[in-house]
């Protein structure tokens, strides 16, 4: 089975994929994952919740949705749109022959969507009523919207937090956040570049350069910890500041998705991989774990990133407590699909 990935281009000939504009339609791309399944394969179940929507690019699969059957092929006008759509299947569908698939994740295709009639590139100004377009100097806020920091706020958080942004001038040089003190402010570039200067233990890493669009500050946030880098302006510009209790009303119950045991067992039977992360020191792994949890200490997960797979779904069990949390904050920050298990089972040695 061929395993080439869509261009933008072509993700636009998908449904409800053609309604996105060009901005949000990249951003989605960027989000795909591609899936391989043998002949046989039961790939949904009727009546299951899926977190993802799946389309069919090769291959040819059985649908069953009750007293009819039909078939579908990949390259057909059936195959260009979704399998599943909706958040519960409506069908069963069953691999005929070997397939290839790729997968969106509902919330944030539902999303993008959103964001896309709303009033193309535009921004409501809340305070006064008026609507104002964008213009370059807003490329932070659409840089912004598409990360996965953001990415699963509901419309509705999303505007109440962009009027409570406060935007202020900084100047080459001067230290935004300082390494070791609590954290107050969520920041965003708006205009110029700032460096990230680690503790002389991490030194060995490549220096970090933010620019606009660029966000930092909550990792603080979430975990309660102190800072754990300084900032610094490497040039003249803007920042827009979110006060923490602003963050923590707004943004932070929505950082962290979480996924029950059923919806575990829906996931496997629809073929998706996850795998259950503890994230707690090895001493404390070895005192009691779930049973099949790889320990990956939370403080590891940003060096040992390159080495997870993608396409898997990674479920952090929740003994860890906050670095739990903010485990799963990391990882889809990262770019990877994560989520808190709601409930663990009895612990085993």
């Amino acid at each position: 089975m061929s395993s080439v990935p869509l261009t933008p281009e072509q993700l636009a000939s998908f449904s409800p994929m053609d309604f996105l504009s060009p901005h949000y339609r990249q951003q989605l791309h960027a989000s795909l994952t591609y899936l391989q399944r043998p002949a046989g394969t039961p790939l949904l179940q009727k009546g299951a919740h899926s977190l993802a929507q799946y389309y069919l690019l090769e291959g040819k699969v059985a649908v069953d949705s009750g007293p009819a059957r039909q078939t579908i092929e990949g390259g057909s006008p059936q195959a260009h749109m979704p399998l599943n759509p909706g958040q519960n299947n409506p069908n069963s569908v069953r691999a005929i022959t070997d397939v290839s698939l790729f997968a969106v994740e509902h919330q944030l295709l539902e999303r993008l969507l959103a964001w896309s009639q709303d009033a193309a590139y535009q921004v409501s100004s809340l305070g006064d009523g008026m609507v104002e377009e964008t213009t370059e100097e807003d490329d932070w806020l659409a840089r912004l919207l598409g990360t996965p920091l953001f990415g699963r706020l509901p419309p509705s958080h999303l505007h109440a937090l962009l009027a409570r942004f406060e935007h202020l001038p900084v100047r080459a040089g001067e230290c935004v956040v300082t390494y070791g003190e609590p954290g107050e402010h969520f920041y965003v570039i708006k205009r110029g570049r700032a460096r990230v200067s680690l503790p002389a233990a991490y030194r060995e890493q490549p220096a970090q350069v933010l620019e606009s669009g660029d966000f930092f500050g909550e990792e603080a946030l979430v975990s309660g910890a102190v800072r754990s880098a300084s900032v610094i302006m490497l040039e003249d510009g803007e920042l827009a500041r979110l006060h923490r209790e602003a963050f923590v009303e707004l943004v932070r119950p929505t950082l962290i998705p979480h996924i029950g045991g059923g919806e575990l067992e829906r996931l496997a039977r629809g073929g998706r991989q996850y795998l259950l992360l503890d994230v707690r020191l090895a001493l404390e792994y070895r005192a009691g774990h779930l049973p099949d949890s790889l320990n990956l200490p939370v403080a590891n997960l940003r060096t040992h990133a390159d080495a997870l797979d993608r396409a898997t779904c990674y479920v952090v069990t929740p003994e860890g407590g906050i670095r739990s949390e903010l485990a799963v904050h990391l990882l889809n920050q990262l770019g990877f699909d994560a989520y808190l298990l709601d409930e663990a089972p009895p612990a085993a040695a």
